[in-house]
């Protein structure tokens, strides 16, 4: 968000009040809060067979779009996926992927 290479919209649990304070704090224009996956260009997709279950993905998002127990595989609910790549980076094993919805 900070570099401009994510959009500020992609939190729902935050809310149009979050929008508008990333807007004035990042000196950005207000857009429209995107609530459903169709308002994202790419939602998160998780290469099951590399996933080794660590939940970090699964703490990280903040829609609770993915799914899975400790140890064990995890996938990403994509009509609950907001796209906001917050599950990219805590991912050990680089196993996560963003994909066009498109």
């Amino acid at each position: 968000i900070i570099s401009g290479a994510a959009s500020i919209n992609l939190c729902p649990p935050g809310g149009e009040e979050t929008v508008q304070r990333l807007a004035t704090l990042l000196g950005r224009d207000v857009q429209p809060l995107a609530e459903t996956k169709a308002q994202c260009d790419s939602v998160a997709l998780i290469e099951e067979s590399l996933c080794i279950g660590c939940t970090r993905c699964r703490d990280a998002c903040p829609v609770d779009a993915i799914v899975g127990a400790h140890q064990l595989m995890h996938t990403i609910i994509s009509a609950e996926c907001t796209g906001c790549e917050l599950c990219l980076p805590p991912c050990p094993v680089d196993c996560i992927s963003m994909v066009a919805t498109r």
